[in-house]
This record gives structure tokens, sequence and C-alpha cells, in this order.
């Protein structure tokens, strides 16, 4: 979002003094010692004090900075203090005037500072507390802090253990601060709603603007403009498209907001897609406020015009009026959301495109808005969580606390395309589930009642066979539908990482691999992993794991689009953290063999067959015949078109051989659907072949064109006797 007002930052270089340890205790009690005290010094905010050189810190830390101020320009008549993003309990003071505070970690908040401003040299003071919550009796089933992954999951710091599983806070003033100097009028918030015309020719969309209309004249008379660009995406088409209504403003009351509302119909508009289904077209959108024909303030944003449901009964999203599925993934790109710069968000986007992912699921956190503006551009969808994870005190406390929360991550992000729908809350503790989340979901709906509104994400939806029970095998079952939002294994990253965590020693350190979040029960007992006799073979066993159960699993889900689910969103893309978790991607971004499986099980067209850990007996099969060997492959295709002359060649390689063939017999596939029709390939297995590992690619082509491939590992093994 931008604006026409006069902008001062105030980032850079603050002084930083760690003021007490704190530990948050039942009932919002917070204890402080002030022994001990690490030292204090300069910070360049924004950051989080993890990052900004303050170690493992939590409790209580004052930052103050001097700013000069040389006075208001024409046309400015208040000046605003605004906190793009402070973790976690916020207290501000501006030339020894307190301004007020402010609790939680994600949203923008500000102060009016019109009376405290003085030219020349200003004092702000901003004291940010992060507690520890008191382990037990606070955390981990009875939280009072809304922080989600921040400060509670098992892929974080320490994991569930009582003592570490807080370590490394997030804290700080993550995100920007400024002065703002604004207009005697001026627009306070936009909300861009777009709905699609029955038929879908024509695009209407609405407007509701806040305007704040502190120190204008009694009965004031203003304009309102929404301006639109067209489809050529340039505003030579705005005055066309524009709307104008006239809006008397009182101004009884200081800062008061008035609501209004603005219908704009745009004509064959260029609507927004997924990368995969189209372009995902963004268009520039003004809103301006007018008085006797002079521009009091102006709010630009691009924004996607588009129409996006989910139906919760049989998990299918619909976008523009047609299917579509969804090959997705979980997302937490860092714990310290200072550190999310635009290279490290466009490294992410272009991983995630190059996985033919289409939807994330921005998990149980919200992120920096810049993260879902690369979504807008990218065409990717999010589903997204409210920052609630598992148990939180039943406290009508923290219930108005997470009502305000949640409005106002609804209010933060709700203007963008990317935005599929809202999830109050990641497997709620029973209080919650059926006291506050339904609360939460309420209030969600009356914000934003054009998205699909979720109370909680539920453990049934999070399915985790091969990992912490059962065999990788059982997905055949399609467990988590149709609403499957977790599914995976742990592997270790590379082996550079590892070391890294645990130091050089084999076998690594168990209590170190905990830490970093390795579980133990479910690498040996239930995978049935071993060690090795290297950390190389370790990685190597682990990495190879992971990527076999992706493969079977992502392959039967896709097989059954739109008879068992909409869409998937596996668990997880990458580590927030140097770990050992269930991400496809180290926290150094290093893919394992799990991101090269995504790339090609979530290939757009796919084409496979049921070959995965295939063992296949040659020679004289204990008195029976001799098989051939009979690949029945299949062919699922995501995009909106028929593929019309398709055939599909094999290779065989392995053990020194290599065999080749081509199904010449020509086929098409059906759009948005899944073929099982395909014609087989039949090989008569040479009796001669040597026994071992072989990997079978099948390639599909379109005419002359490869649209597809895949690869299956086949063991061949001698028959005795």
């Amino acid at each position: 979002m931008m604006t026409q007002r006069r902008r001062v930052s105030l980032d850079g270089r603050w002084q930083y003094t760690p003021q007490a340890q704190q530990l948050l205790r039942p009932g919002g009690v917070i204890v402080e010692d002030t022994a001990a005290l690490p030292a204090g010094g300069t910070m360049t905010l924004p950051a989080c004090w993890q990052k900004g050189g303050l170690d493992n810190f939590h409790g209580r830390v004052r930052f103050e900075r001097a700013f000069t101020f040389a006075g208001f320009g024409p046309g400015e008549a208040s000046a605003w203090l605004v906190f793009e993003g402070v973790d976690y309990y916020a207290r501000v003071w501006l030339n020894g005037v307190e301004l007020g505070t402010h609790e939680g970690y994600f949203q923008p908040f500000e102060f009016d500072v019109t009376a405290q401003l003085q030219p020349g040299e200003n004092h702000l003071v901003v004291d940010v507390a992060c507690p520890r919550e008191e382990p037990v009796t606070v955390w981990h089933s009875q939280k009072i802090m809304l922080k989600g992954i921040l400060s509670h999951w098992d892929c974080r710091p320490g994991s569930w253990d009582y003592e570490t599983g807080q370590d490394l806070n997030s804290g700080g003033i993550w995100n920007s601060v400024r002065l703002e100097l604004r207009p005697a009028a001026y627009v306070a918030h936009v909300r861009v709603q777009t709905r699609l015309v029955p038929g879908g020719v024509p695009d209407t969309f609405a407007f509701t603007d806040e305007l704040d209309t502190a120190s204008l004249a009694q009965q004031a008379m203003v304009l309102v403009r929404v301006e639109v660009a067209g489809p050529r995406g340039d505003y030579a088409l705005e005055v066309s498209l524009g709307a104008e209504a006239p809006v008397t403003v009182p101004v009884s009351q200081q800062h008061a907001h008035e609501a209004h509302t603005v219908v704009v119909r745009v004509p064959q508009p260029r609507l927004w897609w997924t990368w995969d289904t189209g372009e995902p077209h963004l268009e520039p959108c003004r809103v301006r406020l007018m008085q006797a024909g002079g521009v009091l303030d102006t709010w630009e944003d691009a924004i996607g015009l588009r129409e996006l449901t989910l139906n919760p009964e049989n998990g299918e999203y619909h976008l523009n009026g047609k299917r579509f599925f969804v090959r997705g993934t979980s997302v937490v790109p860092t714990l310290w959301l200072s550190e999310y710069d635009s290279a490290m968000i466009d490294r992410d986007i272009a991983l995630l495109r190059a996985a033919h992912i289409n939807g994330v699921r921005v998990c149980v956190h919200v992120n920096r808005r810049e993260f879902y503006q690369a979504c807008d551009r990218a065409g990717l969808i999010v589903w997204q969580d409210f920052a609630l994870q598992w148990g939180y005190a039943p406290t009508q406390a923290v219930m108005q606390s997470a009502v305000r929360q949640i409005r106002e991550m609804v209010r933060l992000l709700a203007n963008h395309a990317c935005i599929a729908l809202w999830v109050c809350q990641n497997e709620s503790s029973f209080h919650n589930k059926f006291v506050l989340d339904p609360v939460l979901a309420a209030v969600v709906a009356a914000e934003d009642p054009s998205r699909y509104v979720r109370p909680t994400s539920t453990f049934s939806e999070h399915t985790y066979v091969g990992w912490y029970n059962n065999h990788y095998r059982d997905y055949v079952a399609l467990p988590g539908t149709p609403l499957l939002s977790e599914f995976g294994a742990q592997a270790l990253p590379d082996v550079a990482s590892v070391r890294a965590m645990v130091g050089d020693a084999f076998p690594p350190d168990l209590d170190r691999l905990a830490y970093h979040d390795f579980q133990y029960h479910q690498t040996f007992h239930v995978a049935g992993l071993t060690m090795g006799s290297s950390l190389e073979e370790f990685v190597q066993q682990s990495q190879a794991y992971q990527a076999k159960l992706l493969k079977f699993a992502i392959e039967h889900f896709r097989r059954a689009k739109y008879r068992a689910l909409g869409g998937m969103y596996q668990f997880m893309f990458m580590d927030c953290w140097p770990a050992i978790t269930w991400s496809v991607v180290s926290y150094e971004r290093v893919p394992k063999q799990g991101y090269h499986t995504l790339q090609q099980v979530y290939q757009p067209v796919l084409i496979g067959a049921p070959l995965i850990d295939s063992r296949i007996l040659i020679g004289v099969d204990r008195g029976s015949h001799e098989r051939p060997l009979v690949v029945k492959p299949w062919v699922v295709n995501d995009r909106h078109e028929v593929l019309r002359d398709c055939h599909y060649t094999a290779a065989l390689s392995g053990m020194g051989q290599a065999f080749h063939f081509h199904v010449a017999e020509r086929f098409a596939v059906p759009a948005d659907d899944v073929l099982n029709s395909v014609p087989s390939l039949v090989w008569d297995i040479p009796p001669d072949l040597p026994a071992g590992r072989y990997t079978l690619r099948l390639h599909l082509l379109q005419g002359e064109q490869v649209i597809s491939h895949n690869d299956y590992d086949i063991s061949f093994e001698r028959a005795e006797g």
C-alpha cells in the first residue's frame, strides 16, 4: 500500500538496554528479575533482538533514539508515530509523555503525536517485552501470548522440551518505525472485495473507505474518487472507470472514522489466476480524497480481480468459476521476521515455483506483508492460519486479545488476491475448539464475508502414516481427505548443515539432535531407518525415506483428485532455523531429495505407474510360469485443456544394461482430470537379465514434445530354484 503522505523513517541505530528477565505466569502476571542482565549497546533496527546481538533473551528491553523534526509542511495537519511490527508487548513514550501500549507481534499500530511532537530534537523511548511463559503452568497448554509457532512448535529450538522449547526468542522491533505527516482528512483504511457478475463477463468490486476526518470544518464536503486501471493496465482509463461519491463528513469527534462504499464496474477485466491456470494479473487501484478541486490524500495499491471459493465438503477450490487442484505446501520461512528481506522472499518464491507449487499454507503465523505481495505477483494461493497453536488459557483476557488480533490480521491481509481462506487455530485444545474458535470464526466472517472461514484445522486433516504410525503404503487409503493440510516425514538436511548443528562426531550426539527437532523413535522404530556407518550414509537414508514416502503419498492423492480431495498441503517446505524436520529445503535453502521429488510429482501434467518400491522376481518363479513386466501408466492433467495426440516412451537402465520402449498408440487426456486407461507397456524380461537395482523413466509426449516425466526404482531379484 502506498500513499503520498510525507514519511520520516526512524529506522537505523537505536540505543538498547535490557531492563529485566521476565517470566509470564498464570493470569498474565509477569515476574521480573533484574540480576545478571546482559549489557546494552546500539542495535540497527528493525531487528528481532536475537538477530541484533541479544542472544536468547526473554524479557524487557528499552529502545531509545533522538530524531529531529523540522515542522509541519503545507497541508499537513497531524503527526503519527507508526510501528509496522513489534514483538510482543510495547510501551511507548515521546518526549517524556506516555503514548500508550500495544500487544501482538504481526500487526502495525500507531499513535497520534501531534501534541507531543516538537520542532527540533525529540526523544523516543520504546519498552519491548517478550517474556518466557512459565513452563508447565503456562507453557505449553495454558499459553497467554498469541504467537503460534513463534513460541510453541515441534520445529523450533528445543521442540516440546519444557526447559528449552522457548529458546531463541523472536522479540524486538522487527519492522520499520516512522513518523507520518497527514492532512486534515485522510484515507485510513481501504477494503477491496471483488465479485464476478454471473456469466463472468464484467467484474464488480466494492471498496469500503474509512476516512479519518479530524480538523475539517463542520459538515465539510469532500469527494471520494476510486480509479482502477483497465485491461491495458494503464491509468489512461481511470476517468472512465472511476466512480465519484460525494461524502458529507461530520467532525464532531476527533479522528472519527466514517465508512463509505464505492462500487466500480470494470468491463472485460483481466482476472487474477494462479500461475498454472492463467496469468496473475494485478491492476493499479487508487483512492483519492478530494476537496475544493484539490487532493487531500491518496491511497494506492495493486489488486487482483478474482473470485475464489472453497467447498469444505469435498475440498474443491474454484477460481473465477473454474475448478482447480491445489498442489500445496506449508511455509514458515524464519522464526525472526526481521531477516526475511526481499532477497530471501524472492529466493523462496523461485523455489516454490520451480517445484510446481501453486498454493502455500502460511502455517500458524502471520508473515510480513511483502511475502503476500510476492504471492500475489507469483500467482500462489494462500491458506492463512491465525497465530494460535494447541492450548491457551481459557480466560476472558485471552479471548478478547484473540478477537482483536484476528480482526487485525484480516484487515491487514484481506486485500491480497492470494488469500484463499482463513483458519482460526491449528489443532485446538478442547476449550479452544468448542469455545474460542467458533467466536473467532464469527468475527472473521463478519470482517470478511467473501472468503471461507475454518474455525480450526483439525488433527483429522493431518496424517503422518509412515512416520508416527503404520507404514507409508497406508496412504493408499487416502487418509486426511478431503481437506488435507499436513502429511510427510522428517529428513536430515545436507551433511554440512548437520555438522554445523551437532559437530563432526559419529554417531552424532542424540541430545543435540533432539534439540534441533530430530525425532528418534519415529526415525528408527516407525520408519525403520539405521544410522549406517557414516553421517553421509545417515543423511542419504533419511532423505531417501522422506522422498519415497512423499512420492507414494502424493501420487495416490493426485490420482484421487476430485474423487476424494481438491488439493493438498505437504508438510513442510523450508526450515525456520537450523533444524531436522519435515522440510524439503533446509534453513540455508539447500534442497533435500524430497524437494526434487516434489518437483517431479507436482508437475501440472504427471505420468505415473504403480511401481513405487517394486521388487520383481526374474528367472524361474518357484515353479510357476514366466511373467512379463507389465507397466500400466496413468496421467493426471491439472491443465484446463484437453491434451491430444499423446503417447509415451520408457527407458530402463541399471547394472550396465539399457532398454528403450515406445508405446506408439495415441490417446487424449481430458482437461483437469485423471486418465487411467493409458495403453500398457508389456516387456518380456530377458532370462539372463542381471539382478540388481534399475531405474524406469517414463516420458509423456504430446506430439513430439515431452510434457511430463517420472522415475521409478525397480529391484530385479533372481528367484531361487
